[in-house]
């Protein structure tokens, strides 16, 4: 029988704010959201796409013979690309020798990404670290709660970060092998998270419910966006969903622009264009107020 794959976008080592201690971020590929401040685009299709970095292209040519599909053209000294016929299969990116082309993610063995976290594994120990997933949606790739499974059966602990927007029964099949949850709470109103981000809040919610009456560990993140959910009265409905659950810790993350210039090679409008990143003073107020309201609630990085 064929080990099972993941399509990976990414491998973070030594990353410290996913989680407990040091920790390997495994970036998988597929959401089911449309977020438009995501800050990993290229990880919303189910199967990798092309990053073309036009900017440093100089029309050599050679990835015309390469493309099979004939997504690639030249205009005005530059490689084109149409995205409608590009089927990321990523010849162009094998043969580009300014490597302005590559693929957003690659199929890896389970074997094969054990192997890169088990790199780690001293400071895992020493730190309280380990294997995070995330992506993307990690949880939309079945073979995903396999992954976590070789990392138990290891003794090395395993977080996952989550839109909650999977079936409840993936979920499940996650908890006995998962030691905590990081659930992204973007917006309290359903018909605002809806519209920015496709996501349905009550599946969200009742998810996010089922997880702590099963005994989960569970942390409530929301991505502060300038001019969605920044203000005072929807942080403040954001920290009494967690406070009604029961819940202690709660973490807010300054909107950054750091994913920008991946829209720009995907060939894809950046809605935030020229809004200023925040900075964690900007979040100061509304940490005070989840401290009054009774949680401890932490800045992310």
């Amino acid at each position: 029988m064929d080990e099972p794959l993941l399509i990976v976008t990414e491998i973070e080592r030594s990353a410290i704010h996913d989680g407990p201690g040091l920790r390997t971020v495994v970036f998988l590929q597929g959401c089911p959201l449309r977020c438009y401040w995501c800050c990993n685009p290229e990880t919303q299709s189910v199967r990798p796409v092309l990053l073309h970095d036009k900017k440093r292209c100089v029309g050599c040519g050679a990835c015309l013979p390469a493309c099979k599909s004939g997504a690639i053209s030249l205009s005005g000294g530059r490689a084109q690309i149409d995205r409608a016929a590009c089927v990321g299969c990523g010849c162009c990116a094998s043969v580009c020798p300014m490597g302005v082309n590559a693929l957003s993610g690659k199929p890896m063995r389970l074997s094969d990404i054990m192997d890169v976290v088990r790199r780690d594994r001293a400071y895992y120990d020493a730190t309280g670290g380990g294997l995070t997933l995330s992506g993307g949606e990690p949880l939309g790739q079945r073979a995903a709660v396999a992954l976590l499974d070789m990392a138990r059966s290891e003794g090395i602990s395993a977080f996952v970060e989550t839109t909650a927007c999977v079936p409840w029964e993936t979920l499940e099949a996650a908890m006995p092998v998962t030691d905590g949850f990081f659930v992204d709470y973007k917006h309290p109103d359903a018909a605002a998270l809806q519209r920015a981000t496709g996501a349905f809040l009550a599946t969200v919610e009742e998810n996010v419910r089922r997880l702590i009456r099963a005994g989960a560990r569970v942390t409530l993140r929301t991505p502060v966006i300038p001019g969605f959910n920044d203000g005072e009265e929807t942080l403040e409905r954001c920290f009494a969903f967690a406070r009604a659950l029961g819940l202690s810790e709660y973490v807010l993350l300054p909107y950054h622009s750091l994913g920008r210039g991946k829209y720009e090679k995907l060939d894809r409008s950046y809605r935030l264009d020229g809004l200023p990143v925040m900075g964690s003073e900007a979040l100061a107020s509304a940490a005070e107020l989840g401290a009054r309201m009774g949680l401890s609630v932490q800045i992310g990085g």
